[in-house]
């Protein structure tokens, strides 16, 4: 049987087919995908390179242990060669996410695997020096080369993995884990996906999933998105008012602060997460009808016929947000960093949501008043605390004169005392 011949060549065209990859890759993801088609040949050429490289790997090593039954040096390094590269095979198995190993989603594992597949080429190259197959200068030079390729992957290694420099990596995964809890937020934060913007923005979003049990039994899982900017690796934000309004200039120092981050869009959940209690649309409903049912008794008839809860306007909904959250936190409340626990109450008292309300007058005698004076009047007849702190837009309906009128009567409540604002005329009145 004839000796069979090493050929570097062969052995190294798996990492070839791994350069030209991720050299097309990087590319192609800067470009946001576009460039995937001007960069199909090489990425073509180089799938068929780590295919062709995995099986020239172990064939090639097999028939060189097959050739050389007798050397007892070449049956211990190919023993060590194939176990080597079933290891490299398998780490490109682990890291296989729809692509191959790639220096964006997995390069610590496609380093670990270069420095193995260096290892196996230098075994190979040292086999041709005790093998006679080769000049001397041309294996001690590949010799060189080989070591020179694992001394540099090794520092790569270290380097992308140095806590000091991960953080300034254009391509590495922030660490929202250390992001989420410095915003007190006790849960479990994944990332289930990335993929490159350019169009939107230039950078990296990610798909994240945020996972925390509350104190009440509640799992709450949010799927949010990070949206991290290329070149300055800024969280950014999608957050504004249609007014225009710049939110923060209406709050204090500590709203603010904590708004710098709650904004960012990874968080932006938060603003609304207090709807996911439980008890939050009976909570809702509680209020709309005791309201009612004061009303009503009241004038011992029902006039009340519609109640929904409005954000007139926006930024003070946003603003008691805010203030309710950071008094939370001071009180300790963790749940969803403070923003769970916020109530339909607590927002009607910080002045974010008004209770909206439809009277119908037609029915309520009035002796030299008109029906609004006459509602006004026994609306504040009522004992200190019958309602909630907060705003009620109440739009009374009547007729005067055989015209029909409608107005809104703003009726606000602080510390359970309420007092009545200025009226606002309601469209066109009718005959």
């Amino acid at each position: 049987m004839k000796p069979y011949k090493i050929s570097v060549a062969r052995l190294s065209l798996i990492m070839i087919g791994y350069f030209i990859f991720n050299y097309a890759y990087s590319i192609t993801y800067d470009s946001g995908g576009f460039a995937f088609i001007s960069m199909g040949k090489e990425l073509i050429f180089s799938y068929g390179a780590i295919v062709l490289g995995n099986i020239f790997m172990f064939r090639d090593i097999s028939k060189l242990k097959a050739s050389f039954e007798d050397n007892a040096f070449i049956q211990k390094s190919s023993t060590i060669q194939l176990v080597l590269a079933t290891i490299g095979f398998f780490m490109q198995i682990i890291g296989f996410k729809g692509a191959p190993l790639n220096y964006i989603d997995n390069y610590p594992v496609l380093v670990c695997a270069s420095i193995v597949y260096s290892i196996i080429i230098m075994i190979a190259i040292y086999q041709t020096i005790k093998l006679g197959q080769e000049k001397d200068n041309a294996t001690i030079a590949g010799f060189i080369f080989g070591g020179m390729i694992i001394f540099l992957t090794i520092i790569a290694l270290v380097i992308i993995t140095s806590p000091s420099i991960k953080h300034t990596t254009k391509h590495t995964t922030p660490s929202f884990a250390e992001e989420f809890q410095s915003l007190g937020l006790k849960g479990k934060v994944e990332v289930v996906d990335k993929h490159r913007e350019i169009e939107a923005f230039y950078g990296t979003a990610y798909k994240l999933t945020y996972t925390e049990k509350l104190s009440d039994g509640t799992i709450l899982k949010e799927t949010t998105t990070a949206q991290i900017h290329g070149t300055s690796g800024k969280h950014l934000s999608n957050f504004f008012l249609l007014s225009g309004t710049d939110l923060e200039t209406l709050l204090n120092d500590k709203e603010k602060a904590l708004f710098t981050t709650v904004k960012q869009d990874e968080f932006s959940f938060l603003l609304d997460v207090y709807k996911e209690r439980p008890n939050f649309q009976q909570e809702e409903d509680s209020i709309k009808n005791a309201t009612a049912e004061k009303i009503d008794k009241l004038f011992a008839t029902p006039i009340t016929s519609s109640f929904k809860f409005g954000k007139y306007p926006i930024e003070n909904y946003y603003v008691a947000i805010m203030a309710q959250a950071v008094s939370n936190r001071e009180k300790g409340d963790s749940d969803a960093a403070g923003f769970y626990n916020i109530t339909t109450k607590d927002l009607m008292k910080n002045k974010g949501l008004t209770l909206d309300i439809d009277c119908d007058l037609s029915n309520i005698k009035a002796e030299n008043a008109s029906p609004v004076d006459a509602f006004k009047e026994k609306i504040l007849s009522l004992p200190k605390n019958s309602f909630s702190d907060g705003i009620y837009n109440i739009t009374c309906s009547y007729d005067e004169n055989g015209i029909k009128k409608k107005v809104t009567c703003p009726f606000v409540v602080e510390d359970g005392v309420g007092h009545f604002e200025e009226d606002e005329i309601v469209g066109n009145q009718t005959n």
